[in-house]
């Protein structure tokens, strides 16, 4: 019988050399599948994250790719050609301010010039044409249930506003306002206070509000769009609503293109005999291929890329692309000349049939609870006539300044309308999912401060709306 190949040390040493390489193989293979899982996300922009908004809006982009503009003369196509482009990246997301759009009065609903077919109350209020889709009865009841401790939370969050607006009008942190020394500061006793021997009680706050402080006005509306659970936090606060009141008035013009291409398809000859039927220039007027001259003279004050090109020879945008640009950048001249071509009947009529209020005393005023309100209003428009709908929706999504609700809410399927102005900052919007549902943050912010802790404080409820929201769905 031969001498082994090794000693019984030597077995024993290689055994536990090979036990040493299988841990470390075990470690590395855990530390790969923890790298795997926890791998950093793509990103907003990131290919996976748009793959299905490509999917859903590959037709609204076709229909917005980029082309030459066409001069409205002959002399003007004999020297250079303007190009209206969208610019290659979206406007700075940081807040800026956009001035006031809209008159305090409300438009005239009589025309002073010869009607066009968008104030032809013959038409205008035509059962079956004009009507809006009925969004049904809104609920206004709160199913508390076992969601009262998260309500009461949520109720303290927003009671407990860190900021405040200081006697010259700009927004400032609680914590981090000081006093000159020698300045007077005035007190205010906090109930069931003692004194001491002085009698100054050993309970007290600086009495911000009598120095010239007070605290910003916030109000937030949320509403589930399958159970019509609502909730709101000074729901009925009228703001100066900014570039929200986009999403309105589009919505209400694009119902009525919805119901003028209804009648096209059902009948593509506009025979009587057949159908329904339009007179001939009402279906080119409501047509969102149909073009309109901009000019120099079409520019207005605020937002929007529009507002720097050259239309000093008159540049032609067709309906779809100067929706296109009132929403994905809250373009002040696009939306100007929607309303100046179209008119406000429509709007005021459906606004009506929603039960909206605050519009008719001014159209740049709204509630948190109006607001979303025109959002469930859209929401069942879109299933109604996805087409049509569709474009909005889809111009929601890209819509920039992303800094409140879209960014709160991570990879979530967002499509949201900012606002901004002196003493307003706003975001609302239309969270998709299994179980989808309507937000609109309103506030009096006053930006010049450019507080990034402001943005924080905001998401942070937005989230904490979200968190009850899921809870509804465990």
């Amino acid at each position: 019988m031969g001498k082994p190949p090794f000693s019984p040390r030597e077995y024993r040493r290689i055994f536990r050399l090979l036990l040493a390489a299988a841990g470390v193989f075990l470690v590395l293979a855990v530390l790969f599948a923890l790298l795997w899982i926890f791998k950093p996300n793509a990103g907003e922009n990131g290919e996976e994250a748009l793959s299905s908004l490509r999917e859903e809006n590959s037709r609204l982009e076709s229909l917005l790719e980029e082309r030459e503009t066409v001069p409205v003369s002959e002399e003007a196509s004999s020297s250079e050609e303007p190009t209206m482009t969208e610019p290659e990246t979206d406007p700075p997301t940081e807040p800026q301010t956009e001035p006031i759009t809209e008159p305090a009065t409300e438009p005239p609903t009589e025309p002073t010039t010869e009607p066009s077919p968008a104030s032809r109350t013959d038409w205008i209020y035509t059962p079956g044409i004009i009507k809006p889709s009925d969004p049904g009865p809104l609920e206004y009841t709160l199913d508390l249930g076992d969601l009262y401790e998260k309500l009461s939370i949520l109720q303290g969050e927003m009671d407990e506003v860190p900021f405040l607006v200081g006697p010259d009008g700009t927004l400032v942190r609680r914590d981090s306002i000081s006093f000159p020394d020698g300045a007077e500061i005035l007190y205010r006793e906090l109930p069931g206070s003692e004194t001491d021997a002085d009698g100054i009680p050993l309970l007290r706050v600086i009495d911000y509000e009598a120095m010239g402080y007070s605290t910003p006005t916030i109000a937030l509306a949320y509403l589930d769009l399958d159970r019509n659970t609502f909730y709101s936090y000074r729901g009925d606060e009228v703001f100066f609503s900014a570039s929200l009141i986009k999403v309105p008035y589009v919505y209400t013009l694009l119902e009525q293109i919805a119901k003028v291409n209804e009648i096209r398809r059902n009948n593509p000859s506009n025979d009587p005999g057949i159908g329904e039927t339009l007179p001939e220039e009402w279906l080119r007027f409501f047509d969102l291929e149909r073009k309109i001259v901009l000019t120099e003279a079409s520019k207005q004050e605020g937002s929007g890329p529009i507002r720097d090109m050259d239309l000093s020879k008159g540049v032609e945008f067709t309906v779809l692309e100067l929706i296109s640009y009132s929403i994905r950048y809250s373009d002040n001249t696009a939306f100007r000349v929607l309303r100046d071509e179209f008119g406000y009947e429509f709007f005021q009529e459906v606004s009506r049939q929603l039960g909206i209020e605050s519009v008719f005393s001014s159209f740049n005023k709204l509630t948190v609870s109006e607001a979303v309100r025109y959002l469930q209003a859209l929401y069942r428009f879109y299933e109604s006539y996805p087409e049509e709908a569709g474009i909005l929706i889809g111009l929601m999504r890209q819509a920039n300044h992303t800094v409140l609700i879209p960014y709160a809410l991570g990879q979530k399927n967002v499509a949201h309308k900012y606002g901004w102005d002196e003493e307003s900052y706003h975001d609302m919007a239309l969270v998709f999912g299994e179980a989808p549902y309507a937000v609109c943050i309103m506030t009096n912010f006053d930006l010049a401060s450019n507080d990034p802790d402001v943005d924080l404080y905001l998401r942070n409820l937005i989230q904490s709306v979200d968190r009850m929201h899921e809870s509804f769905y465990r």
